[in-house]
């Protein structure tokens, strides 16, 4: 059974920090985890909120949290409750697993960050709400 943790954001953000993209930081955030029998598998940490978009970083050691009723969740979480217009998210060009997963939810490549992750470019991707799948319309 999965448990979601909503109210120990520093706890979740400590175990997803080193399996995150180097270069990455925040200091104002909110983070979601992820529990299996007592043990994190997964983090959603939300940052660089704006009013109209906010970053994203998936975080996983076990994809057994990542079911349809979560990802509605956090996308609700994003446009619903922050009121944002669109979700973003950062990853290092050669990151094949977080691209296959940012282009299944529906993100779109918007640009790249040259050598950002020093010596590899930064892929930046983007939502909008239109474009969420995940949201009854």
């Amino acid at each position: 059974m999965i448990e979601v943790i909503t109210d120990d954001k520093h706890r979740v953000a400590e175990w997803a920090k080193p399996k995150i993209e180097e270069g990455m930081h925040w200091s104002n955030f909110q983070a979601f985890g992820f529990e299996r029998d007592g043990d994190l598998v997964g983090a959603v940490i939300f940052t660089e909120y704006t009013g109209n978009d906010i970053h994203v970083s998936v975080v996983t050691t076990n994809p057994c949290w990542w079911h349809r009723r979560y990802i509605r969740t956090l996308y609700e979480y994003v446009f619903d409750q922050c009121g944002c217009i669109r979700i973003s998210a950062l990853v290092k060009e050669d990151n094949a697993k977080s691209i296959k997963l940012l282009r299944g939810l529906g993100f779109q490549e918007e640009g790249r960050l040259r050598r950002y992750f020093n010596p590899q470019d930064g892929l930046v991707f983007g939502q909008l709400r239109s474009e969420c799948k995940w949201l009854e319309r």
